[in-house]
C-alpha cells in the first residue's frame, strides 16, 4: 500500500471524531480532532512508513509534538502532512482538498494533472487529467499555447467573488466520464463555472448572486444553484464546448447563445433552474443563427476577394503603363539627341560650318533636357510605388484581415511585387540607355569646344577596340588550346 493510501486510510479512520476539522491545499494537509485510538493507530502507521519527501508532524493539546501513538484517546491533535508540491500536479489526499482546489480558479487552471489519494476513477478534461496518486508526487507534461477565448472576456464581472473561470477547458470533459466521489465534485462544480461562462453579466445585489443576458428583452435573474439530480451535464457540456472550442470567432457564439437565451425565458427562474429547460433549444437556435451568419459572411469575403482582384489588376496595369511611358520617354528623347547629331552632321557635308561654340552648347543643353526628363518621370514613379506600398499595408490590416499570410501573398503580393519588380527592371535598362547618351553628348560638347581632338578621339576608340579583340581572341586560343 503506498503511503498516500495510507494517509487518505488515517483521514478517514478519523471521521468518526465529532470536532474534526480538516484543510487540505496541494502540498500541505491539516488534520484537527478528538481522535479514536483506531485513527491514532492508523496516522502511527503513517508516521512510520513516511518517506524522506513526506514531513509528518503530531502536536498534542500541550503544543508538543509527539508519535501518534502517544497520545492520549479522546484528546484534541493537530496532524499535518506536508510535501513539495509541483504547479501544474496538485497531489490531494481528501476530497474536501480536491474540492477546494476546484474552486481555485488560478490553481486549476494552471493544473495539467491532477493526482488523488481518495479516487480510483481516471478521467480527463481539456486541460489536466485525473489519476489515481501512487508513488512520490512528480510533475505534468507543459502546458499547451491558452486559447484567446477566455469567458472572462466575454463575460462582465461587477464583483470579484462572483466571475466566470479564466479558462473553459478545465470544465469540459475528454473522452470517458468518471464514475467515483471526485468525478461527481467535479461535475457539480463544472455545471456551476459553465453557467457562469454562458451570461453576460456577474453581479451581486442585495447579497444575492445575479446574472444579466442580453437579448430581446434583456433579463436579469437570480443565479441560483444546480441540484445534484438536475444538472443537464451534456448539454452544457455542448454548449461550453460550442462557445468556446469552436472556431476563434468566440464572441459572435457567445452572443447569439446568450440572446437565445434571453428570449422567452421562463417566468420566475433562475437562471440555473431555467437552463435546465433552455440550454438544449437555445443552442440549436444559435447554432443556426451562427450558419447563417457565415453564410452572409462568405457573401462578404467573396464581394472583397472581387474587389481585392479589381484593384490589383487596376494597379498591375498602372505599373505596365509606367514601364511603357518611362521606355517611350526616353527613347523619344534619344530621338531629339540623335536629331541634333544628325544636323551637326548634314551642316559637315553641306561645307557649312557654324560656331563650335554654339552646337558645344546646344549639346550641353540637350544632355541637361535628357537627364532632367528621365529624373523628373522616374521621381514621379517612385512616388507612386512609395503610395502604393502604404496602400498595401492598409489593405492586409484592415479590408483583407480575414486572409492569412500564405493567401494574401499569393492572391495579391506575389502578382503585384512582380509587376514591381518589371518597372524596376525597365528603370534600370532605360537609365543604362540614358547614361550612354549623356556620356555621348558630353564627347561632342567637349569635341566642339575643341578640348578633345576628333582625330585623336577615334584613334584612342580603336585602339581599345583592337586591343580588347585581341585580348580576347588570346583568352580563346587558351580556351581552345588541348
Amino acid at each position: 500500500m503506498s503511503i498516500s493510501t495510507r494517509v487518505h486510510a488515517a483521514v478517514e479512520a478519523s471521521r468518526a471524531a465529532a470536532d474534526l476539522g480538516i484543510g487540505e491545499d496541494p502540498g500541505r494537509l491539516n488534520l484537527s480532532g478528538s481522535l479514536t485510538r483506531a485513527a491514532l493507530d492508523a496516522w502511527q502507521v503513517v508516521s512510520d512508513e513516511a518517506p524522506a519527501w513526506l514531513t509528518f508532524s503530531c502536536i498534542d493539546p500541550a503544543d508538543d509534538p509527539i508519535q501518534p501513538r502517544d497520545a492520549v484517546e479522546g484528546d484534541r491533535v493537530r496532524i499535518t502532512v506536508a510535501f513539495a508540491s509541483s504547479l501544474n500536479a496538485p497531489h490531494l489526499f481528501t476530497q474536501e482538498g480536491w474540492r477546494s482546489l476546484l474552486l481555485d480558479d488560478t490553481r486549476v487552471s494552471s493544473s495539467t494533472a491532477v493526482r488523488l489519494a481518495f479516487d480510483e476513477g481516471r478521467f480527463r478534461t481539456r486541460a489536466f487529467e485525473v489519476e489515481t496518486w501512487e508513488g512520490a508526487p512528480v510533475a505534468g507534461p507543459d502546458m499547451s499555447s491558452p486559447r484567446d477565448g477566455s469567458p472572462r472576456r466575454q463575460v462582465r464581472s461587477q464583483s470579484s467573488g462572483l466571475m466566470a473561470p479564466s479558462r473553459i477547458e478545465p470544465w469540459i470533459v475528454d473522452g470517458d466520464h468518471g464514475r467515483g466521489p471526485a468525478w461527481q465534485a467535479w461535475i457539480a462544480v463544472s455545471a456551476s463555472m459553465i453557467a457562469r461562462s454562458l451570461a453576460n453579466e456577474l453581479y451581486v445585489e442585495d447579497g444575492e448572486e445575479r446574472v444579466s443576458l442580453s437579448g430581446q428583452p434583456p433579463r436579469r435573474l437570480e443565479l441560483g444553484r444546480f441540484s445534484v439530480a438536475n444538472i443537464p451535464f451534456v448539454t452544457l457540456q455542448q454548449a461550453a464546448a460550442w462557445v468556446y472550442l469552436e472556431g476563434t470567432d468566440v464572441e459572435v457564439r457567445h452572443t447569439f447563445l446568450s440572446a437565445e437565451l434571453a428570449r422567452e425565458w421562463p417566468t420566475g427562474r433562475s437562471f440555473t433552474a431555467g437552463l435546465k429547460a433552455k440550454i438544449e433549444s437555445s443552442l440549436d437556435s444559435a447554432r443556426l443563427l451562427y450558419k447563417s451568419h457565415l453564410r452572409a459572411g462568405s457573401k462578404d469575403t467573396l464581394k472583397a476577394l472581387a474587389d481585392l482582384r479589381k484593384t490589383l489588376a487596376d494597379d498591375v496595369q498602372k505599373l505596365v503603363q509606367q514601364a511603357r511611358d518611362l521606355a517611350s520617354s526616353v527613347w523619344r528623347d534619344v530621338a531629339v539627341a540623335i536629331g541634333v547629331l544628325a544636323v551637326r552632321f548634314g551642316l559637315d557635308a553641306a561645307k557649312t560650318v557654324p560656331s563650335s561654340f554654339a552646337f558645344s552648347t546646344i549639346y550641353l543643353l540637350v544632355a541637361t533636357y535628357f537627364v532632367a526628363s528621365f529624373w523628373l518621370t522616374v521621381t514621379i514613379n517612385r512616388r507612386f510605388l512609395a503610395s502604393l506600398e502604404k496602400s498595401r499595408a492598409a489593405w492586409r490590416t484592415k479590408l483583407y484581415a480575414f486572409l492569412d499570410d500564405d493567401d494574401y501573398r499569393e492572391l495579391a503580393g506575389t502578382p503585384l511585387s512582380g509587376a514591381i519588380e518589371d518597372y524596376r527592371i525597365t528603370e534600370r535598362r532605360t537609365r543604362r540607355v540614358v547614361v550612354v547618351v549623356v556620356l555621348l553628348l558630353i564627347i561632342a560638347t567637349f569635341v566642339e569646344a575643341g578640348n578633345v581632338d576628333l582625330s585623336t578621339l577615334k584613334t584612342s576608340i580603336w585602339a581599345s577596340i583592337v586591343s580588347a579583340w585581341e585580348a580576347g581572341s588570346d583568352v580563346f586560343r587558351n580556351l581552345a588550346a588541348p
